[in-house]
């Protein structure tokens, strides 16, 4: 088994032809400033590191960063706390995605059933509301379509509350691409959470693979 972290994980899945925001590692804080500066503003910086799955819980993610001021207090906090979890941690920055709907996709391979991929509402909801919809890979364009319509949170999905409406053809399109990487490239496990849709673009903002 391998392990792939975010920057690792988004590259293989870019290059597969599925959509990531652009990320990249950045070991020190001129390196994250140079970054920040070609990417613009604002940005997300993550801790990146093997050690950690649940980077949030431990003050592992900083979004909406707005300028080099903002980016420094929050490149020196994160490397304290981390550095103190994980000293071979390095981090990684990104553009700051505004609006969408956050979705939850991933595979994971059941040892009685085989290569299995699972659909929810993403962020936090997905642990908080265990309300997912699965099937065994690879997919077809129906089963896509029907996991979309099994979550009790589909009406997200439809728009309300200011929420744009997802376009739901190129959600299940989304779903069929994860499904065959998965299949293709022999990824055991693989946990895109978030994915953002916005209208008809979907794009994974967070991304970890383990091969084997």
């Amino acid at each position: 088994m391998e392990y792939l972290g975010e920057v690792e994980a988004k590259a293989l899945l870019a290059a597969e032809g599925i959509p990531v925001n652009p990320t990249f590692r950045v070991d020190t804080l001129d390196e994250a400033l140079e970054r920040a500066e070609s990417l613009g503003y604002p940005v997300v910086l993550k801790a990146s590191s093997n050690k950690i799955v649940h980077k949030s819980d431990v003050g592992g993610v900083m979004l909406d960063i707005s300028n080099p001021r903002e980016l420094k207090e929050a490149f020196a906090s994160m490397e304290e706390k981390i550095k103190a979890i994980d000293p071979q941690s390095s981090f990684s920055i990104q553009p700051h995605i505004k609006g969408g709907v956050e979705l939850a996709v991933g595979t994971s391979t059941d040892p009685s059933f085989g290569k299995v991929i699972m659909f929810g509402l993403g962020g936090i909801w997905i642990e908080a509301l265990g309300d997912a919809a699965f099937r065994l890979v690879p997919i077809e364009e129906r089963d896509a379509l029907e996991m979309i319509e099994e979550i009790r949170g589909k009406k997200v999905l439809e728009g309300i509350r200011g929420y744009p409406a997802v376009d739901k053809k190129a959600l299940a399109r989304f779903l069929l691409a994860v499904s065959d990487v998965a299949h293709r490239k022999g990824i055991a496990e693989m946990d895109l959470n978030p994915v953002f849709a916005i209208g008809e673009k979907l794009l994974v903002a967070d991304a970890r693979l383990v091969m084997g």
